[in-house]
């Protein structure tokens, strides 16, 4: 009798619980994109899991100096053989590019996929294997293993690099590599082949130098000269926002409570990238006087709502910031660009130029970039939290001081509990940089700025020094002609 009603509640309670999960993603959703300070860090991931091989492969020239003619190797073939050598016969349409073989010319009628879809090339004629589309590159090189002399071959193409592998099994790097494995390694590897660098590998880049220098990537969305706030107002907003760590609302609240000026925070975020389009340059550009303790490190803040990285190099001896990298990629080519700013500023690189850094292996892959440039220094890793080696022991204390870098950035950043656009992360962190070096007093220094300016000494408040740093900077702007 009461059937109706019992499949009606039944009805209700399934809507309910559709509603509850609907409601909990959306929760979800917006906890996952809040700018609200969050407890905890990024969640960890391994560093990638690669291994730099340290030794450069070798160039050779692949084809060799004399031209090749695919006419006459058919016709040797044909004198010695009875027979002569036909294009290949397919059963799939071609699916690699338009071209001859690199080696003796031969038409694309004798050339078929020698490895499936893995891109490598071989002519029928001459039996030269090479890259899909690489053709002009191997008329010149070849990389070959240092080691076993054996032809690289690509193994993975990614957006900014490749990377290229010996695939011989008796190559003395693979024996090498499997002699020294405990049995228990062994027997694994026997299971699991692939979970296990056993195999000589290399790196190329696609990625250009001149790609990267340091200029200013922030796009002021007013120009000082149109600003409606008086100088006073503009120093006032500085002092407050980058020198004492307030967020932007807060500024803007503190300049209305305190001094009567009304202003919007978003206001204050663009006289903050107009600032740092004009003073940006100026501190890239310094000609910074440099010990020989420079230690880079990454550290993590929130753009909107998600984790980004900023690569800092560091001078520890004269209290210097050279390099700060805002990215949301952790790679190997946010390690070239922050060292790149710091060779910038150096009006000639020392012969023995050593970097300390942790244990990612990006920098090394960034020092075997830089090598292939003719760009050479050394890399000092310290690895983890105890000097388990060496190397850990000597720098831990230069480590120590590019933490007490990144303690203080988060001291200032963690009041706007994270940046609102990635032009406003770049702009925020090349002010605080520009702060840091040239009007903030260090302790370790006795309480001195860094790089003391001359035109900054007689102004004894900081909005006027920012004005006078300001108008320092402009001057150093290149005049359009």
């Amino acid at each position: 009798m009461h059937t109706p009603l019992i499949a009606y509640l039944v009805l209700i309670i399934k809507l309910q619980r559709q509603i509850i999960l609907i409601l909990l993603a959306q929760l979800a959703e917006i906890f996952d994109h809040s700018r609200l300070p969050s407890a905890d860090k990024p969640v960890f991931k391994r560093f990638n899991q690669f291994q730099v091989d340290e030794k450069v492969p070798l160039l050779q020239a692949d084809i060799g100096s004399e031209a090749l003619d695919y006419q006459l190797l058919i016709a040797e073939s044909l004198e010695k053989n009875g027979k002569p050598i036909l294009p290949v016969r397919r059963r799939k349409p071609i699916s690699f590019a338009a071209q001859d073989c690199p080696r003796c010319s031969a038409p694309q009628d004798y050339l078929y996929a020698n490895n499936g879809a893995g891109g490598q090339l071989r002519c029928k004629v001459c039996q030269f294997k090479f890259q899909d589309g690489h053709a002009e590159k191997n008329k010149t090189v070849a990389l070959r293993c240092p080691y076993c002399q054996n032809r690289l071959s690509i193994h993975n193409r990614r957006t900014k690099f490749d990377v290229w592998c010996c695939y011989n099994d008796k190559c003395a790097f693979r024996l090498g590599a499997i002699a020294a494995m405990s049995p228990a390694e062994v027997a694994d590897f026997n299971v699991h082949p692939t979970a296990h660098k056993v195999r000589y590998t290399w790196r190329t880049y696609n990625f250009e130098l001149k790609g990267i220098a340091p200029e200013s990537p922030i796009q002021a969305p007013v120009d000082l000269d149109r600003i409606q706030a008086s100088p006073e107002v503009l120093g006032l907003v500085l002092t407050y926002h980058i020198n004492y760590g307030l967020s932007a609302r807060r500024t803007a609240a503190i300049m209305y409570d305190i001094h009567g000026v009304k202003i919007s925070h978003q206001t204050i975020h663009n006289y903050e990238m107009a600032v740092a389009a004009v003073v940006r340059p100026f501190w890239a550009n310094y000609p910074y006087a440099l010990s020989d303790q420079i230690v880079g490190d990454e550290t993590y803040v929130r753009v909107k709502g998600k984790w980004h990285y900023i690569f800092y190099f560091y001078d520890a001896k004269c209290k210097l910031i050279l390099a700060d990298y805002v990215t949301p990629n952790r790679t190997t080519e946010s390690a070239v660009i922050a060292i790149n700013q710091v060779l910038q500023k150096m009006p000639q690189i020392p012969e023995k130029l050593n970097f300390v850094v942790d244990a990612n292996p990006i920098y090394q892959v960034a020092q075997i970039y830089f090598a292939q440039q003719g760009i050479k220094f050394g890399i000092h890793q310290v690895v983890g939290l105890e000097n388990k080696d060496e190397i850990s022991r000597e720098y831990r204390f230069l480590k120590q001081t590019i933490e007490r870098l990144n303690r203080s950035y988060k001291e200032n950043y963690r009041s706007s509990t994270g940046f609102g656009s990635a032009t406003g992360s770049a702009s925020y962190t090349a002010l605080y940089s520009a702060a840091y070096n040239f009007l903030r007093p260090h302790e370790a220094l006795h309480y001195r700025i860094p790089v003391e300016l001359p035109q900054l000494k007689p102004f004894e408040r900081m909005p006027d020094k920012w004005l006078a740093l300001i108008e320092l900077a402009q001057s150093q702007l290149p005049t359009a002609a």
